[in-house]
């Protein structure tokens, strides 16, 4: 399928063009689902209504209620865990390994306020919070992580810079389970480059299980499909998402919160 792109550039244009097209066919499978729904309706009696209704008010109200408790437990905004009330300075390990105890899922963005890069995963992590409460958004300073001295900045973040690994300004840590699942380091998964959009972080994300995508969140972004390469002259989501279910696992140390 030639789309005026030239031989040099055909690639390029393939790969828009299949996106475009599963995006087509997710929207033509999601109508045709809900037809599906309306005609069982429709073709439904009293009774069945009745019971359909029911269920349906259970799934909402056990909806309404684990949000709840999401909500209690810190989700739903992008937090920092590098201060404590008021802003001041404490035991950021500790504040880490509670945070880990109450989520079944975490993302923890590693940051230095210096590093410039850094403040594009804030802006995404600050969207992606309050879309996602079935996730805790956190955010860990490491700025002056040498200062270990009593009362110092650094106060537990050497510690967890140490005991996870982390050796790349910005890094996102995946926690599942009270468990390190997988960092996404740097831009590198995310085509190399700092202009991806929140719905194709969250697609990377969704693909390390961090979350659960959207429907707008789930069409494969072009520099996957497209085979872009990252600093490291591969397509590094690709590399990440090998393995069985498409999740890398593995390659960390898991936690314990024995603080």
């Amino acid at each position: 399928m030639d789309l005026g792109f030239g031989n040099t550039n055909q690639s390029v244009g393939n790969a828009a063009a299949n996106t475009l097209l599963r995006a087509t066919q997710a929207q033509e499978a999601a109508i045709a689902s809900e037809i599906s729904k309306y005609d069982a309706l429709l073709e439904s009696n009293d009774s069945e209504l009745e019971k359909l209704r029911e269920r349906r008010l259970a799934q909402m109200k056990a909806a309404q209620s684990q949000k709840a408790k999401w909500l209690e437990a810190g989700h739903g905004v992008y937090s920092d865990l590098s201060s404590g009330g008021g802003g001041q300075q404490h035991d950021i390990a500790k504040a880490f390994f509670e945070a880990a105890k109450k989520s079944n899922r975490m993302v923890v963005h590693f940051h230095r306020p210096t590093t410039r890069q850094c403040d594009v995963f804030h802006a995404a992590l600050e969207q992606l919070a309050p879309r996602h409460p079935e996730t805790r958004f956190v955010k860990i300073n490491v700025e002056g992580c040498d200062d270990v001295r009593e009362g110092g900045s650094g106060v537990g973040a050497k510690y967890l810079v140490e005991k996870l690994g982390i050796v790349v300004m910005p890094t996102l840590l995946i926690v599942k389970d009270r468990k390190a699942h997988h960092q996404v380091r740097g831009f590198d998964e995310l085509g190399g480059k700092d202009d991806f959009t929140v719905n194709e972080l969250a697609y990377v994300l969704g693909g390390h299980e961090a979350l659960t995508r959207k429907d707008e969140e789930d069409v494969e972004p072009a520099f996957i499909s497209g085979g872009e390469r990252g600093v490291n002259g591969v397509n590094s989501l690709r590399m990440m998402f090998g393995g069985r279910n498409g999740v890398r696992r593995g390659g960390y140390d898991d936690f314990d919160d024995d603080e």
